[in-house]
């Protein structure tokens, strides 16, 4: 069963994955050690998918189709319960849940500051349109406008994810003894910044960089293994989605 899961995701033109919700799922498959297939769909396809949430990542299992990298978490854990756990218990998820509005609310915004002009650089022709007319909503600028000044707009953002610093001073992984769905949450969104931009997200010394070099070892390297050249699970059979890919899927 876990070698049919088909996981859909956003890719740049050179097919390297990058997106940061799509690397909590992906993080996630590994971590319970599933074996997938990546299906690669552009921003203004993710609609016919059929999905109620028109988002990604989304992955389907025979005839289950789940979205959204939480409620993909919550599905893989009730579904292969002996598999190492992504929350491990109530009180997990509630906490891996503050780390996700954490995330979403104060890293993302900041983050897509600084690297969205060059995500847009990475982005295939397809995708481009929809990215920057999103993005510049949220932003408020134009993708051009946004990174300037963020040599100092770093230093603010450093200082804003120091309760990470803080925990990791105490811990080794944001879960505790080891990583769960709260590490990859956090984990994806420096992948994303790692993946998009050369512009430095984090100085070297930082806790936070060492945890992040150490989360990209989990999984004997998995985070490396960014593009289908590179192989590793995931990678085998990596397609583009096709709108026959639904018929097929709903036996059409």
């Amino acid at each position: 069963m876990s070698s049919d899961i088909i996981l859909y995701e956003l890719a740049a033109a050179d097919d390297t994955r990058f997106s940061p919700f799509c690397w909590r799922t992906r993080w996630g498959l590994r971590h319970k050690g599933l074996a997938f297939k990546s299906v690669q769909i552009g921003f203004p396809d993710i609609g016919e998918l059929g999905g109620s949430r028109r988002t990604v990542p989304a992955i389907r299992i025979g005839g289950t189709f789940v979205e959204d990298s939480w409620d993909i978490a919550e599905f893989l854990d009730e579904r292969f319960p002996d598999r190492p756990p992504l929350f491990g218990c109530p009180l997990g998820k509630g906490t891996a849940r503050f780390v996700e509005c954490f995330t979403d609310k104060v890293m993302h915004p900041a983050m897509l500051r600084l690297v969205s002009r060059d995500v847009f650089e990475l982005m295939n022709s397809h995708d481009q349109a929809y990215f920057r007319k999103t993005r510049e909503e949220m932003l408020g600028c134009t993708l051009e406008q946004a990174p300037i000044g963020r040599e100092q707009q770093v230093l603010a953002f450093r200082k804003a994810i120091h309760p990470i610093r803080l925990t990791l001073n105490r811990q080794p992984w944001l879960g505790g003894n080891a990583p769960g769905h709260a590490d990859y949450i956090v984990l994806a969104a420096f992948q994303w910044a790692r993946l998009a931009s050369p512009f430095k997200v984090l100085e070297d010394g930082d806790p936070i960089a060492q945890w992040f070099r150490r989360g990209l070892d989990l999984h004997e390297g998995f985070g490396q293994k960014v593009h289908p050249e590179h192989g590793g699970p995931g990678f085998a059979g990596t397609g583009v989605w096709k709108p026959e890919m639904l018929l097929r899927a709903w036996g059409g």
